[in-house]
This record gives C-alpha cells, sequence and structure tokens, in this order.
C-alpha cells in the first residue's frame, strides 16, 4: 500500500497505475482466448516508451498492482512476471519470461508446482533464489537465439525419413 502511496505523488508513475491495473484485469481473459505464443506476442510491446521511467520505482508498482488481485485465476507469480515483461520492456529492460515447474517437497501437498519469473541477460531479475531453484525451465520468451521452431531432429508427419 505505501509503494502505491509513493507512486501517487509521481505524476508519471500516478498515470501509469490505471493502466497497469486494466493490463492486470485483461490477463486471464487474453490467456484463455490465445495460444501462449501469441499471447505472449501480444503483450510484447513493439518499442520502449517509458525508457524516462525510472525501472526500479516501475517494478515496485508492478509488484504492489500485481498484489491486489488475489481472486485471479493466475498465482502472483504469473501475474507479476506478465505485467513487469509488458511493461518493463516499455521501459527499456529486456526481459524475459520464463516458466517452470518441479515436483512438490515433502512438506507441500503432493504434484507439480508451476512458477514464473523474469530474467535480464540470462539471469533471474529481481527474483529471490529460493523462488526459483529446483524448477525446470519448460518455456522462455521470447524464445532464445537457435531454439525457435521445431526441436532438433523433428520433422512434419507427412517429410520422408531421411
Amino acid at each position: 500500500m505505501r509503494t502505491l502511496l509513493a507512486a501517487q505523488r509521481n505524476p508519471t508513475l500516478r498515470l501509469l497505475i490505471p493502466e497497469i491495473n486494466k493490463r492486470r484485469h485483461s490477463l486471464a481473459a487474453r490467456f484463455e482466448t490465445l495460444p501462449l505464443p501469441d499471447f505472449l506476442a501480444e503483450l510484447t510491446p513493439p518499442e520502449p516508451d517509458l525508457a524516462t521511467v525510472n525501472p526500479d520505482a516501475l517494478r515496485n508498482l508492478i509488484d504492489a498492482v500485481a498484489q491486489l488481485d488475489w481472486r485471479s485465476p493466475f498465482g502472483i507469480c504469473l501475474r507479476r512476471a506478465l505485467l513487469r515483461y509488458h511493461f518493463l520492456r516499455r521501459a527499456g529492460l529486456e526481459l524475459s519470461i520464463v516458466f517452470g515447474v518441479r515436483f512438490r517437497q515433502i512438506h507441500e501437498p503432493t504434484g507439480i508446482a508451476g512458477h514464473a519469473w523474469n530474467t535480464l541477460d540470462g539471469q533471474p531479475y529481481c527474483e529471490r533464489e529460493e523462488d526459483y531453484l529446483g524448477f525446470t525451465v519448460m518455456y522462455e520468451w521470447p524464445e532464445p537465439e537457435g531454439r525457435g521452431g521445431e526441436p532438433e531432429g523433428s520433422r512434419r508427419p507427412d517429410e520422408p525419413l531421411r
């Protein structure tokens, strides 16, 4: 709450609050209607139009707004990673978004846990180590150079064997 109050005193951040909020509200609906690569491509801004905004102040604001939606079908990590990805790329940071899974530990409910986080220059961005360690990366956007398209050795069903 303190971050939201502080943002009210900054004219640029104050104007971004409704935009971040609107994007936060639209995430789940857009996610349900599009394949994941299309959803993420739509979330990728064409150019950094917020380059004059302090990235740390913007990240703090995004994180505060992401926490407001406790009824979202997305967990906090996914909301935060998606909003950070969109708005901080607009501020000029070349963030990626990473999706990982791991088997739950003994003290957790059984099953598989998922997590989403951002990276900058291949390193986790403003993420506690204990929150991403142990997760196997399943998908990253934008796809790293040389890893796009078909997996190595794959072929179309109608393509002859060589």
